[in-house]
């Protein structure tokens, strides 16, 4: 048995009609499975930021020096 996983819109009123039609034929069965909500944009930023923790540097006693960085010599 092999298995074809199809990703349509299911507000398609079309697409609905098709699948309908497919499964009346009664050859194919449909398995539903369920997908993973959309994670809100502060869960993806709290993921995001533990990531990024091994790479972050302390600029705490970092000073700019302007006529340092304008010394092109």
């Amino acid at each position: 048995m092999e298995t074809i996983t199809l990703r349509y819109n299911s507000n398609n009123l079309q697409a609905k009609k098709a699948l309908d039609n497919l499964l009346s034929l009664g050859i194919f069965t449909a398995q539903k499975e369920k997908t993973q909500p959309m994670k809100s944009f502060s869960e993806k930023r709290k993921k995001l930021d533990k990531e990024l923790d091994k790479y972050l540097i302390d600029l705490s006693g970092f000073k700019f020096n302007r006529d340092e960085a304008n010394n092109y010599e």
